[in-house]
């Protein structure tokens, strides 16, 4: 808004809190002087599309809004693959999958694939555009991935709910958060599959991907929540505003790349650094390092090819 964005659209589902971060907005864009650079009123339109990501059919209604929208725009210069759910119980959505692994990942592939020609047409008309997922920590809770997640299964067969934290963790038992860590690796997963089929492509695309540490939001309100609760106060942790900072540089820092992936420079707080650059690992210790399955091509290869199969559907870079 400060830099004279032309659109922003926000994609939420219906409700209080959607209307509230709209009137937010328009109120911080009220009062904006326009930046350091211009003395007159930025002229940003804001737009809220409804999207419920648990329904593959409000994704693709949303998807043809966005595309509608941008035209007059010449494209759509970033896509924010943002938002995520945590650590719920073993439930389906109306299309069949689990909760987390729809919203988190497969509506978010579903809504990348159907947008792509405005992100490209962006690309080929003002040089560069960009597609971000928003991954997490927990990404380093599972090995890698599992194809299971993908598909459509009875309620309460991956994992259940009863099983405890710890036994999840240390065990690889199934349980809430197998399933969110699943959903996790399966975004910056994503992200480097889609960094190598654009680098194939000579695409002046990005795919960057970013995660937020361990800030303060109400994602945390889940029953689910278990260790983290009793080991809370060893943790550090840091605001919802400063866990967005990655998200931010991976949207607009001039400095990132394709491939590139921002974290918090102290693991869940700190100044977002590069733990991923062009799509290798930074951190390769045995004790310490991450990434090892975000930058494995396997899984890229299963991330791919389970969302397509899921979806039935190809995303074709």
């Amino acid at each position: 808004i400060v830099k004279n964005a032309a659109l922003v659209l926000l994609l939420n589902r219906k409700s209080e809190r959607s209307e509230k971060s709209e009137k937010d907005l328009h109120k911080y864009l009220n009062n904006s002087d326009g930046g350091d650079d211009t003395n007159t009123a930025p002229k940003t339109v804001i737009k809220t599309i409804e999207c419920d990501l648990m329904s593959f059919d409000s994704v693709k209604k949303a998807a043809g809004e966005i595309n509608q929208e941008v035209k007059s725009y010449g494209g759509l210069n970033v896509l924010c693959l943002n938002a995520g759910i945590m650590a719920l119980d073993d439930n389906r959505t109306q299309d069949g999958f689990e909760v987390q692994m729809q919203t988190n990942q497969l509506s978010h592939f579903l809504l990348a694939s159907s947008v792509y020609p405005s992100v490209k047409d962006a690309a080929e008309k003002k040089g560069e555009a960009r597609i971000v997922s928003h991954s997490s920590g927990a990404r380093e809770m599972v090995k890698g991935l599992e194809a299971k997640y993908f598909e459509k299964c009875d309620e309460g067969t991956l994992g259940g709910n009863g099983i405890s934290m710890c036994c999840q963790l240390a065990l690889g038992r199934g349980g809430p958060w197998v399933r969110y860590g699943q959903t996790k690796l399966a975004n910056s997963t994503f992200t480097m599959a889609l960094h190598h089929k654009l680098a194939e492509s000579n695409s002046n695309i990005k795919a960057v991907g970013c995660e937020p540490g361990y800030s303060m939001t109400p994602l945390l309100n889940t029953k689910h929540i278990g260790l983290f609760k009793t080991l809370d106060f060893m943790i550090p942790k840091q605001s919802a505003s400063d866990g967005c900072l990655s998200a931010a540089m991976a949207c607009f820092s001039p400095d990132a790349n394709s491939g590139d992936l921002y974290a918090p420079e102290k693991g869940t707080t700190g100044s977002p650094i590069k733990v991923v650059v062009g799509g290798e690992r930074q951190k390769t210790g045995m004790i310490g390092g991450t990434d090892k399955a975000t930058c494995d091509p396997e899984q890229h290869k299963l991330v791919w090819e389970a969302c397509e199969k899921a979806l039935g559907i190809e995303f074709v870079v």
